[in-house]
Formats: structure tokens, C-alpha cells, sequence
């Protein structure tokens, strides 16, 4: 696949070298010799086309998409095993870089319980199996997720306003990695609605998804809880028309 690219990357550059030479010397012997002006200006549209094809040829991707779903796959699948395995059902709880030391991660409580678990201001160790409260049973798993990638795109925001939400939202999902067309935000009481238009992550079903949401969602996860500098969980996610509505809960940070 990446040979394809570099194939495809070539290809353009080497179009576009042809063509702007071409139309460089169509446009000196139209002027100086022909002195022909329609045929001097196709010498000019042809540089300018020439020009487009070099830049095509420099933006695309070093890894090509189908090798980053393939990678993403992969890790979702490992963490979807880990999580099966221990017959994990409790959400996850998405936290901010300010609560893990470094990236955002969630962390997936190992007792189900009904109420959040009482994080507090603390800063969880970098490690996989961690202890978030004082309590024999407040252990979790720490695991990074496809929303851990946005370290460094969005930072934390006091009072975050719905347009704050949006514009984060989109600059990851629609500007860096091209997942989807546009969102819109709904804030409401401890609660947040996130519709993303055509969606470009293919659902599959799977155990880790309970506790996590999909790809997509811990994305959206992830940049709400890293804006608003606080834990969130995904509530419900239904994908349907081209879109896919993301509820999200606020889970705070109370002792």
C-alpha cells in the first residue's frame, strides 16, 4: 500500500514537471515567435495546471487510509479482547491529559457499579492496572484509545461554550483526520448530544463497545473531555441517515 502511494505521489510529480516545462516553452514561442495570444494563454493555464499537479503529488498522506483503519482495527480489537476477557461491562470513563499524566485515556472501572467512581482531583500513574479511590474495590484499567491521538490538537477551555465544542469537534474529526463532514453540539444538564454527518468509520459490533463506544465515539469522547477539562462517558450512540448521535454524560470531579 505504501508503495502505491509513493506510486501515485510520483505520478504527480512527474505530470506535473511535464506540464509546466511544456507550458513554459508553448508560452515563450507563442509570445516571442507566434505572437499569438490564445496560444500564449494555454501555455500559462498549462503551467498553472502543472503547478496543481505538483502540489497534489506533495499532499498525499505518507500512510495511506486503508493502513490506518488496519492499525486502528488492530489496537480496538486488542483492547476489545482484554476487556472481554475480564467480562468487563462497566463504562468507561474518558479523562483529560490533566487527570493521566500525558494523553487522554479512559479508564474502565473492574466493578460495575451504578454510580460513577469518585475520581476527585487526582492524576492517575501511567499503568495499566491503577487505583482510582480509597476504597478495596476502586481499581480500574487505564487504556489508551483512538481518542488518546489528539493529544496537543485541542486544549482545555474554561466555561466552553456549544460553538467552543463544535470548533474542536470538527477540527479533529473533519480538518485533521477526515472522519466526517460536520458536527453539531447540544449541551444540556450534565449531558452532551454530538450528531456527526457522514460518519466515515465503518461499525462493527463488538464487546469492547459496551463500555467504550466506537472508534468514533471515544474520539468525540476524548476532545469534550479534554475542552471541558473533565471525565466523560459515552451514554448511547445510534448511527442513522448518515449520521451518528453521540450522547455523552458529565461525570465531574466530586470527592
Amino acid at each position: 500500500m505504501v508503495q502505491t502511494v509513493k506510486a501515485i505521489s510520483n505520478s504527480f510529480t512527474l505530470l506535473g514537471v511535464c506540464l509546466a516545462l511544456a507550458g513554459l516553452f508553448l508560452s515563450l514561442i507563442s509570445q516571442f515567435v507566434l505572437q499569438s495570444t490564445p496560444l500564449t494563454a494555454l501555455g500559462l493555464s498549462t503551467i498553472i495546471l502543472g503547478s496543481v499537479c505538483l502540489s497534489l503529488g506533495r499532499g498525499q498522506p505518507k500512510i495511506p487510509p486503508e493502513a490506518s483503519a488496519i492499525l486502528l482495527q488492530s489496537g480496538v480489537e486488542n483492547i476489545s479482547a482484554i476487556v472481554e476477557e475480564l467480562g468487563l461491562k462497566s463504562k468507561a470513563i474518558y479523562l483529560p491529559s490533566s487527570m493521566t499524566a500525558g494523553k487522554p485515556k479512559a479508564l474502565v472501572p473492574l466493578h460495575s457499579n451504578p454510580h460513577p467512581p469518585k475520581l476527585g482531583n487526582i492524576v492517575l500513574p501511567e499503568r495499566l492496572i491503577v487505583k482510582h479511590g480509597p476504597e478495596a474495590e476502586d481499581i480500574g484499567l487505564l487504556v489508551t484509545t483512538p481518542g488518546s491521538a489528539i493529544e496537543g490538537l485541542v486544549t482545555a477551555k474554561a466555561d466552553s461554550t456549544e460553538s467552543d465544542l463544535e470548533a474542536a469537534i470538527s477540527l479533529v474529526l473533519s480538518s485533521t483526520i477526515n472522519l466526517a463532514d460536520g458536527v453539531q453540539v447540544t449541551v444540556g444538564e450534565g449531558q452532551i448530544k454530538v450528531e456527526v454527518s457522514n460518519p466515515r468509520l465503518e461499525y462493527r459490533k463488538m464487546w469492547v463497545y459496551q463500555s467504550l463506544g466506537s472508534p468514533l465515539a471515544s474520539i468525540v469522547a476524548s476532545v469534550v473531555a479534554e475542552v471541558l477539562d473533565k471525565p466523560v462517558s459515552v451514554e448511547d450512540e445510534q448511527y442513522r441517515r448518515g449520521k451518528c448521535v453521540i450522547e455523552l454524560k458529565l461525570t465531574g470531579r466530586v470527592l
